[in-house]
């Protein structure tokens, strides 16, 4: 067998937070993320961050961190950017296998393997930096390590604490920004061994030839097959390159970044419905979404699916596959949205139940970009701020 990382999931995501106790208390309202360790005292000293952990989707942790130290690694983040998600950590079968791996294809590593040993546990650890400027890649080795991690102190046991109530399973997978993509297509492949998975391109200007404005994207997605983890990867689109609301995204970002996280759930109709009552936003669909999605399925042969369309319309979720397969998704908005405050950032989420599809929704790609253009595109960039600003 060819050499890989030997990736076998997530072990957690890093969010970098301006108010710590907003987003964990978000989380924890809206998803149903439970509290399960905190920083040590120590470890907070050392560091000058402050984090706490949520059990999130399966097995994963959300780490949501706040700087104490402007000279911290999250306070550095936090001074170039809004919040969002300064490290992806990944589980490996062996440390020493990655680490080989990833020297022998140059890639960026930020410190020499760590070693931590609790209670006869072994934790070992390395990270890389990427093309997604200060966002980094984490790869653990653990062997019968007891504790979170390194630095950590638990609070409730993770094993009772209780899963989501919406049955989040897993990340399906994790899009990001960037102005040229190929920097980190490139990188996906050489440095960690991804291969091409799908791709698309689309741009507003194709079905409005004559709207002298719009927006497009060129979308790639790489995968690990070992393990099957996805990173969809987004760059503007010539004519409007400057119009295209990725580019919008790395200005409001302070450069290229995670986009979003998309949420896997068994049933996705009973999660919208409740995350709306509950407050949350979504990107809604254009008007003629609905009218033209049955002729849409048809031409894609998807054939009847088992959720009630009315349901399906009640909470604008939206409908792609083909050959009798099909996903169902939704985009919540933005976090500067859901918080209320612009400097929650332009990270968000997005809700998918699969149903044998295992497409990116091509379909949907359209749907989404027609929506956002609506309130987004249509107006120059300060309008559009100017517009925001007066919401908060």
């Amino acid at each position: 067998m060819a050499p890989h990382l030997s990736l076998t999931g997530y072990h957690s995501i890093q969010f970098y937070a301006k108010d710590l106790e907003r987003a964990v208390r978000w989380h924890s309202e809206k998803f149903d993320f439970r509290e399960v360790a905190r920083s040590t005292k120590d470890s907070e000293k050392r560091h000058g961050m402050r984090s706490i952990v949520l059990r999130g989707p399966g097995q994963i942790g959300w780490i949501f961190t706040q700087p104490i130290e402007e000279a911290s690694t999250a306070g550095k983040y936090l001074k170039s950017h809004p919040e969002g998600l300064g490290f992806l950590n990944f589980e490996v079968k062996s440390i020493a296998q990655a680490c080989e791996f990833l020297a022998d294809r140059k890639a960026p590593f930020l410190y020499d393997i760590q070693e931590h040993q609790v209670d006869g546990g072994l934790w070992r650890e390395t990270a890389i930096a990427t093309p997604l400027s200060d966002a980094g890649f984490r790869f653990i080795e653990k062997t019968n390590y007891a504790s979170f991690a390194p630095g950590f102190e638990w609070t409730a046991d993770w094993n009772t604490v209780g899963g989501n109530k919406y049955k989040f399973t897993d990340i399906d997978h994790v899009t990001c920004n960037m102005r040229a993509m190929i920097g980190l297509t490139e990188f996906y492949r050489h440095c960690l061994g991804f291969e091409r998975y799908w791709g698309i391109d689309f741009h507003t200007s194709h079905h409005n030839p004559g709207g002298g404005t719009g927006s497009g994207l060129e979308s790639i997605v790489m995968w690990d097959p070992h393990s099957g983890i996805k990173f969809a990867t987004n760059q503007p689109l010539a004519p409007y390159f400057n119009n295209s609301q990725i580019q919008i995204y790395v200005e409001d970002n302070g450069g290229a970044g995670i986009q979003h996280i998309a949420l896997s759930t068994p049933e996705i109709i009973p999660v919208v419905r409740d995350l709306r009552k509950d407050g949350c936003r979504f990107l809604e669909a254009p008007g003629k979404y609905y009218e033209q999605l049955p002729k849409r399925m048809d031409d894609n042969k998807i054939g009847a699916i088992l959720e009630p369309m009315d349901q399906i319309r009640k909470q604008g979720i939206l409908v792609d596959g083909r050959d009798h397969k099909y996903l169902l998704q939704l985009f919540m908005k933005e976090m500067c949205e859901q918080f209320g405050d612009a400097k929650g950032g332009p990270f968000f989420y997005e809700i998918i139940q699969r149903a044998g599809d295992p497409g990116f929704g091509d379909g949907n790609f359209k749907a989404l970009f027609d929506s956002i253009e609506q309130g987004q595109v249509a107006l120059s960039r300060q309008e559009m701020r100017d517009r925001i600003d007066c919401l908060f």
